[in-house]
């Protein structure tokens, strides 16, 4: 990236304590142009280093905004305090941050009807719950869900139902619920389930669910019927995936990134391995619409 802009949102200056947090590990993030071939393969080619501008720090949960913005979770060295968004401007090669706060914001995602977006923000006192602010500045945010609490990761799965990973209390088990904004009422899904939550086109939405500490599924879970149902095996200790334009799920196993298409294949099947990029493993995984996949590594 050969430019960095700054531009703060209108969120108050807190002056209570930092949360004492801790620095967490560092990632780096990989842009790819990804093709499908004649025989429903996509094939990753052309990387990009997004992360030079933070390259020893903590860069994760790439998020899509339109066409041109990727949107990341960033810890700088040396800040053990909290988290900020960035977004990067693929096209003008620039980097913007988005939050300056005194406390940490996590997984930003774009909301249903494009004037806001939401983020996991861990508040003054460690609450843990799902913000959206306006894209436009011109507030400070709000809580989506007021009551609800302990929020890990999320989803919005139309303008007016998000699906939501609430941490468990005293390291009980971690639940997936989904919610809606006028009900504000949680409606269980599933215990123990994997932070990737992923949108389909149908309203439903994809989920891994952690059946054991050596199986686990990847699964669709429909909102109107309140049913779940299998769609094949995780390769072993993966919880992060991605859906392709065509259906198709994509995830990291090492450095290997591996794909399933529902009909087509049945099982994962490896189609790049990114060791060869210096990638010892994959994590996060975003996919844009027009052939792009952001690949969260280590090196």
């Amino acid at each position: 990236m050969r430019k960095q802009t700054i531009l703060y949102l209108l969120f108050p200056v807190l002056t209570t304590a930092p949360i004492v947090a801790q620095q967490l590990p560092h990632t780096d993030v990989l842009l790819f142009n990804i093709t499908k071939m004649a025989d429903s393969t996509w094939l990753p080619a052309a990387p990009r280093f997004l992360t030079a501008f933070n390259p020893k720090g903590y860069n994760n949960q790439p998020c899509f905004f339109g066409n041109n913005e990727l949107w990341l979770t960033v810890q700088m060295p040396g800040d053990t305090t909290q988290t900020e968004i960035y977004a990067l401007d693929l096209a003008q090669q620039t980097i913007t941050r988005v939050t300056a706060t005194r406390t940490a914001e996590y997984s930003p995602t774009p909301m249903p009807g494009g004037r806001r977006f939401s983020a996991v923000r861990v508040e003054e006192d460690g609450t843990q719950r799902l913000w959206s602010f306006p894209m436009d500045r011109t507030d400070d945010g709000r809580p989506e869900f007021p009551a609800i609490r302990g929020v890990g990761y999320h989803c919005w799965l139309s303008d007016t139902l998000a699906a939501v990973f609430i941490v468990g209390e005293n390291d009980g088990p971690h639940t997936l619920y989904t919610v809606g904004t006028r009900s504000q009422r949680l409606l269980r899904v599933t215990g123990n389930p994997g932070r990737s939550l992923v949108p389909l086109p149908n309203g439903q939405l994809a989920y891994v669910q952690k059946a054991t500490e050596q199986t686990w599924f990847l699964k669709t879970y429909n909102p109107q019927q309140k049913t779940s149902e299998i769609i094949l095996k995780m390769p072993g200790g993966t919880e992060d995936f991605a859906v392709l334009p065509d259906g198709t799920y994509i995830a990291g196993n090492a450095a290997k990134l591996l794909q399933y298409k529902p009909g087509r294949n049945t099982d994962w099947k490896e189609i790049a391995d990114l060791s060869k990029y210096g990638v010892k493993s994959i994590s996060r995984l975003a996919v844009r619409k027009d052939g792009k996949l952001a690949v969260v590594v280590t090196r």
